[in-house]
């Protein structure tokens, strides 16, 4: 009774946790014993199947995997030579011994399980298992767990008062590679079967294989699992749909996927072969069939046109070509996946197991039912010295069996078609009702506000969360930036970003969403034609704002320090930089941004005498007077103009200027968030005091508080209180607070 408890393990009462702690240690052995059989079926494999895994692999991945191939095979034909003695079959049959003795290096696959669901930041289990599974044998070799947490030790017990498995203290996310490297680095039952793991079949999801070659004096490779390898292909195809119109006819993709498939399928062990075939695959889409192989006979009625596309689909291919080792050989982890599936019925992941040992118990029991069956049961039995009784027999024996047929049935060509059918007919139908219903369930959609209709920001929340930064050449970085831009309105959009710190540069090409001023194009050499940008008449590279801003943002993260943004006519390239930044709701993300600086304002003050002369100050015209700079048809290229800037800057300006003549990003945006909701004010008071305002957080909706809660004297307050000794916040002008006091009684 205890023993078929504990092997089906349900939920029990206490009574039942009793009988666990009885009874699994027996189950943990019996375990540890089918992995050391399973080792050991692997090891005779290996040595029967050497010349078909040498066929099957990569020539590199062989090499190293089999290095005594060479003389195995001389002693063979030693062996069938009619010509060769006594005496040099004896020689021949001992050095044949001696390398067989040594081939001991397997192929294992690897993947992890959690016992909580989650994903993204959501992953926090405290319990984590993973399992190693032979090539040959489909067996496990070797299991681990990891547990943060333990119940009876948070509760004060000590740790040796009780089965204490509480083993990593890291997060939740490294245990995954920490465990792959301590089952292929440090496996007692590896070790003792004389085996040794030298290729690892996993998916990309985790550092696992760096974590294993880290504590591994020999080199671990590294083969993709098949299905996560298909899934990533697809994930990176379908992500062109947001700007490419040709991606979203239902055959393109697809039919990349057949392309990417044949290719992998028809090249297995030749990695080189494979990566010249995936890198033809654009060119087939593209309608350049000079380098197709075989596989490519009828014409198609899939071509595509579209050049910017052509180079997004050869990065993506290119990626995959460079790493066609990895999956020269169809491999797959799926056996793991199963495992992990066999645990979340033994320990389901709506209940807590891994505060003690019961999870641990729970994975030898998965164990033991993916190497053995069910009939694992009747060696618990003899392990506890406890006759197993006829029924369970029978019963393990009837399981055992019907496993057995569903898993075949699983495996017919017939059952595989069906299931993909099904799948299809059902996704189907879901995109067919969903396009006549609309929206009736998303993440927050009754909540949801476009950005283009609102008209107000949490401004107070940016206030308190953006960081005053103290500012000075020690605490804060320079970086040059310059901004290409669609016209020389407030409305234009950003073309072009570039920027320059120290030896790094930094330049993206946006997509525009109309058409590009004449005047514009004709200064800067950008035109926008059939959605395409060109420079020159020579297409760019264009990336969504978004895309844009985050590249941008991790060029910022660069410098450990806080940055000063150094530019040309600070006043325009913030404006429109922020603009973006805010429609974008990035405000926190450039966070980075100290200050914004405007060389040109300080270059004004240097050089007095210029004042007057028509377009002196323009930075062609200062890099040709002042650094004696004739290029011309360089400028307005956005990156030049920024090394343009910085020579300058150097030359010319103080450091201790650039950090001191400036204006905070927390003020611009402020100022930029609260300038529109302030427009009540504009017949009212001066520009200047409302854009004093807006720089300190201060909104009309912000005054109406104020004078609602507090009155006159609220508001007289909130505008004349000293920031620093004799300087107010906004102004103490008595005459301009009751400008705005009269206002704001006469609108209730």
């Amino acid at each position: 009774m205890k023993v078929m408890a504990q092997g089906k393990h349900l939920d029990f009462p206490n009574l039942y946790k009793r009988y666990e702690r009885e009874i699994d240690p027996a189950l943990e052995a019996v375990a540890k014993d089918l992995c050391k059989r399973a080792a050991e079926e692997e090891r005779q494999l290996v040595t029967e199947n050497l010349d078909k895994l040498s066929k099957e692999l990569p020539k590199e991945i062989v090499n190293e995997l089999y290095p005594f191939m060479s003389t195995l095979h001389s002693a063979t034909d030693a062996n069938l030579d009619a010509d060769a003695t006594q005496e040099d079959i004896v020689t021949k049959t001992k050095q044949f011994d001696a390398a067989l003795g040594n081939i001991v290096n397997i192929i294992v696959s690897y993947d992890m399980g959690w016992s909580k669901r989650g994903n993204g930041r959501n992953y926090n289990s405290f319990n984590g298992y993973g399992t190693i599974i032979g090539f040959l044998t489909g067996k496990i070799l070797d299991f681990a767990t990891q547990n943060r947490k333990c119940k009876l030790c948070d509760t004060g017990h000590d740790q040796k008062d009780h089965d204490c498995r509480k083993n990593f203290s890291g997060s939740a996310k490294a245990v995954e590679p920490d465990v792959g490297a301590a089952l292929v680095n440090d496996s007692a039952i590896l070790q003792e079967a004389g085996l040794n793991v030298k290729v690892l079949i996993g998916d990309e999801d985790s550092s696992t294989i760096a974590a294993i070659n880290l504590g591994n004096p020999l080199k671990v490779h590294k083969l993709s699992d098949s299905n996560h390898l298909k899934k990533h292909v697809m994930k990176d195809l379908y992500a062109l749909q947001k700007n490419f119109k040709e991606m979203r006819k239902k055959e393109v993709i697809p039919h990349l996927k057949k392309c990417f498939t044949y290719a992998v399928s028809q090249n297995q062990g030749q990695s080189a072969q494979l990566a010249r075939t995936i890198r033809i695959i654009p060119d087939h889409a593209f309608g350049r069939h000079e380098n197709c192989g075989t596989w490519y006979k009828d014409s198609h009625k899939i071509e595509l046109n579209d050049d910017n596309l052509y180079y997004e689909l050869w990065t993506i291919f290119e990626k995959y070509a460079k790493n066609a080792a990895k999956f020269a050989v169809i491999a797959s982890s799926q056996a793991n996946e199963s495992v992990n599936n066999m645990m979340a019925h033994k320990a389901p992941k709506k209940c807590c197991y891994s505060l003690s040992e019961s999870a641990d118990y729970r994975l030898a029991s998965a164990v033991c039912t993916k190497n053995d069956g069910e009939k694992h049961l009747l060696d618990v039995n003899a392990k506890l010295n406890v006759p197993p009784g006829k029924h369970t027999a029978i019963l393990a024996m009837q399981l055992d069996k019907k496993r057995e047929k569903k898993a075949m049935k699983a495996k017919l060509p017939s059952t595989k078609s069906r299931r993909n059918l099904l799948s299809q007919m059902k996704e189907a139908s879901r995109k067919s009702k969903e396009r006549s219903e609309g929206v009736q369930y998303q993440s927050n959609c009754g909540m949801n506000i476009s950005m283009e209709n609102a008209t107000l920001i949490d401004s107070q929340r940016f206030a308190d969360k953006l960081p005053d930064v103290s500012v000075s050449s020690e605490h804060c970085n320079i970086v040059y930036f310059y901004l290409e831009t669609s016209g020389f309105s407030k409305n234009a959009e950003i073309l072009q970003i570039a920027a320059k710190f120290e030896e790094c540069t930094f330049t993206v090409y946006l997509s525009p969403t109309r058409p590009i001023d004449a005047d514009a194009s004709r200064v800067t050499g950008l035109t926008y034609i059939k959605r395409n940008l060109f420079f020159h008449e020579k297409p760019v590279l264009t990336f969504l704002p978004r895309e844009a801003l985050q590249s941008f943002q991790e060029f910022l993260n660069f410098s450990a320090k806080p940055c000063i943004l150094v530019a040309h006519n600070a006043p325009f390239d913030s404006a429109h930089l922020l603009r973006l930044i805010i429609s974008h709701g990035m405000i926190e993300n450039f966070s980075k941004i100290a200050k914004f600086c405007d060389s040109l304002t300080i270059l004004r003050k240097l050089f007095p005498e210029r004042k007057g002369q028509k377009d002196s100050f323009k930075l062609q015209t200062l890099a040709r007077d002042l650094l004696k700079l004739e290029t011309p048809g360089q400028f307005h290229e956005a990156l030049f103009d920024v090394e343009v800037l910085e020579k300058l800057s150097h030359t010319f300006i103080k450091t201790e200027s650039l950090c001191t003549i400036c204006k905070t990003y927390k003020e611009s945006v402020m100022a930029k968030i609260i300038l529109p909701s302030s427009k009540n004010l504009k017949d009212v008071i001066s520009n200047s005091i409302i854009k004093k305002m807006a720089g300190a957080g201060i909104s009309y909706e912000i005054l109406q508080q104020v004078y609602l809660g507090k009155g006159e004297k609220g508001v007289e307050h909130l505008l004349s209180k000293e920031t620093t000794p004799r300087k107010p916040l906004i102004t103490k002008t008595k005459k301009v607070i009751q400008k705005v006091i009269h206002y704001l009684k006469s609108k209730g």
